[in-house]
């Protein structure tokens, strides 16, 4: 009997594994495919700023944990395993080519003053100084308003992946792929048993941490969250050298350079059910987004493009927390765009929470029982 399982080896379920067993607890996850090869994997591991210290909202606190947790975390991550997980504070340059987007980027700059999370706003001439390579727009007029967040970071999702669950498994973890969940075995108020597809697997706490494909899991138990799949499409350049430093955001897209000289270019928002194929159109659109800002791009290869599924709330928060009427039932899902950048976050408040202890931000924004309206998922995406 364990002490704890964990249902899905995405970001979330492997950094609470970890959490766990840092800790003393017998942990076992299952994935009823592999681990880390989902949205985990398929993200561009954009890591924003956060204050804790000037946190007013659950989120805010989560966010703000989660970002001082990372740095530590690839640190031990690194010492543990010998895997470079790619964390660097690389900075972020922050772009408006849209009279809406200038509004929004005005909006995101008040919001770095009143929560002291350093920034600056950049002139055109400063703006190519960070980054010459966006002489184009620049020259041609197009950027209304830049800033630089120098706090922001990044990681290379696979290699993060494969670093915590080599260190998981280093501590003890037993992990297993293509185990899929089939059902609990319940008595009074408490999950006697996970019912997979390899037999029984007993614990004294379980975790539903599978993403866009948690709610089919605990619905049975009377608990119907609303979450669903949001496709996510992305392409990967494969310049020669490194072209720019700091990630480049505009609006909900970006560009993310990596040391070897790829960038990566995202993302969309697709509802489209657990459809994960691309399509020419947004791949296309999205080298079109890419070059339209670096104009280096037009002539450097594509080498692939992929997909993933984000699971979604309609409020775009998580859902962390115990689930109602069962004592030994949490589920931590549903983050959406952020699953990497507040797993670590996610892991430290979960653990505690599973551990009986009282989590050190508030959650109550995360509620699993919260008042959200299913149609909104239709207006944000």
């Amino acid at each position: 009997m364990y002490d704890c399982l964990i249902t899905g080896a995405g970001v979330v379920g492997l950094s609470l594994a970890y959490e766990l067993a840092q800790s003393g607890i017998e942990v076992r996850i299952i994935d009823r495919g592999e681990p880390g090869r989902e949205a985990s994997w398929a993200g561009a591991g954009i890591l924003p700023a956060g204050n804790t210290a000037t946190a007013t909202n659950s989120f805010e606190q989560l966010g703000g944990l989660s970002s001082q947790l990372h740095l530590n975390w690839s640190k031990q991550l690194r010492e543990e395993t010998k895997i470079d997980n790619g964390y660097r504070r690389c900075g972020g340059i922050h772009v408006a080519r849209k009279a809406a987007d200038r509004v929004a980027l005005l909006n995101c700059l008040q919001y770095y003053t009143t929560h002291n999370i350093r920034h600056e706003s950049l002139t055109s001439a400063e703006l190519v100084e960070h980054v010459p390579c966006l002489a184009g727009p620049t020259s041609r007029n197009e950027i209304q308003e830049a800033c630089y967040v120098p706090d922001n970071a990044q990681l290379r999702n696979p290699r993060h992946l494969k670093a915590l669950l080599a260190a998981c498994q280093t501590k003890g973890v037993e992990v297993s792929s293509q185990v899929e969940l089939l059902g609990f075995e319940t008595s009074g108020q408490r999950i006697t048993a996970a019912l997979t597809s390899t037999g029984p697997i007993y614990a004294d706490q379980y975790c539903v941490t599978s993403g866009a494909w948690t709610k089919p899991l605990v619905e049975p138990l009377g608990w119907s969250p609303s979450l669903k799949p949001i496709r996510g499409q992305m392409v990967l350049f494969q310049a020669p050298d490194q072209l720019f430093l700091p990630v480049i955001n505009e609006a909900s897209r970006y560009l993310v350079p990596r040391d070897d000289g790829r960038i990566l270019a995202g993302s969309t928002e697709e509802d489209v059910g657990f459809h994960k194929e691309t399509t020419v159109e947004a791949i296309a659109n999205l080298v079109s987004f890419a070059c339209s800002l670096v104009d280096r791009l037009k002539t450097v290869p594509v080498e692939r493009a992929w997909a993933g599924l984000r699971p979604s709330t309609p409020d775009r928060l998580p859902y962390l927390g115990r689930v109602a009427d069962w004592d030994n039932l949490s589920v931590a899902a549903g983050h959406f765009r952020d699953g990497i950048w507040l797993s670590t976050g996610t892991a430290k408040v979960m653990s505690q929470l599973i551990q009986g202890k009282t989590p050190c931000c508030d959650l109550s924004d995360f509620a699993l029982g919260r008042d959200v309206d299913p149609t909104i998922h239709q207006n944000n995406t």
